[in-house]
């Protein structure tokens, strides 16, 4: 936690690494880029509308102080977590964690994230153009994070919408239409601030993009007008509720859930997650969907396939 060396030599190595898995995920990986395209138009303040992993112009500048000054703020004790699950004695563990951690000494609390996203007033959109074989469409609307009591009903639409080969997204693109290669979609229950419930579609060969763009916001405004079966609600229900469950029989998932509830406000709402999700009426997904897939509040990104090469960055002098 305090005595990591960061030499050069091994922040140089590593930053090799990082390259790398950036150059695979993103920036060969033609759906990880747009969506890292569509984050930095959606979100205008907070820090979501960076990648992760940074940007490649960071990754080659970044210096080995800049390194040492993260690590010195951030890995101390008073912003570290400790999850145990499994088979142990609780006063053997706590004796154990006491002896490796207590001696090191509390550092200043790390800055809070104070960004606020403001009002979005109108659809964003980014076009991407990628050596890609086929074009793909991304929607994301901004929707509030676990907090909200709006929370639950926004878990059960992204399953409805998005959750697999029975999802409304799939069949209605994929089997019915027959216009897409795939779509799905996630909202990010967990996510520490507001973010994007997002969806998306590959368009098979042949098929305009904006064909499979009006087919995905179709099915959002279905939502809002039509609103969902109560036999359709409860299997996205048994959904949920059984991934929820079937997850804590590995004892690693078990900790990383623990962790997961301990990050937004304590490990204790767990016990609340399936309650929440089966009071959900189907009136309230209705109202939810109403309230949040609204055109001003769209963001649309596309991307559109151009042949091998003529996406190539110019060389650097």
């Amino acid at each position: 936690m305090r005595n990591l060396l960061l030499d050069p030599q091994a922040i140089e190595t590593e930053r090799q690494v990082v390259m790398e898995e950036r150059r695979t995920r993103s920036e060969d990986d033609p759906e990880g880029a747009l969506g890292e395209e569509l984050a930095a138009v959606a979100f205008k303040a907070h820090p979501y509308r960076w990648p992760i992993i940074g940007w490649m112009e960071d990754l080659r500048r970044i210096s080995a102080e800049e390194v040492r000054a993260f690590y010195r703020t951030y890995y101390v004790p008073n912003n570290a977590l400790i999850v145990a699950a499994g088979d142990f004695r609780g006063p053997e563990l706590l004796e154990k964690i006491k002896r490796h951690f207590g001696p090191i000494p509390r550092g200043p609390d790390p800055p809070p994230v104070r960004a606020t996203e403001p009002p979005q007033h109108g659809e964003r959109r980014v076009t991407v153009k990628k050596t890609a074989q086929l074009p793909v469409i991304f929607v994301g609307y901004p929707v509030p994070n676990f907090s909200s009591p709006d929370a639950f009903a926004l878990e059960l639409l992204s399953v409805i919408l998005s959750g697999g080969r029975a999802s409304r997204l799939y069949k209605r693109l994929v089997y019915e239409q027959q216009i897409a290669l795939s779509a799905g979609g996630d909202y990010s229950y967990f996510s520490v601030d507001p973010n994007l419930f997002w969806f998306y579609a590959t368009a098979l060969p042949g098929q305009p993009i904006a064909k499979v763009e009006g087919a995905l916001l179709q099915e959002a405004e279905r939502l809002k007008t039509e609103g969902v079966s109560e036999a359709e609600l409860a299997r996205a229900k048994n959904q949920v509720e059984a991934g929820f469950v079937f997850q804590q029989d590995s004892i690693h998932r078990r900790a990383s859930v623990l962790a997961r509830f301990e990050l937004i406000g304590g490990w204790r709402r767990l016990d609340g997650f399936v309650p929440g999700i089966r009071a959900v009426t189907a009136e309230e997904l209705k109202r939810v969907a109403a309230r949040y897939f609204l055109e001003d509040r769209r963001n649309v990104g596309t991307l559109v396939p151009v042949p091998p090469g003529a996406d190539a960055p110019p060389r650097r002098p």
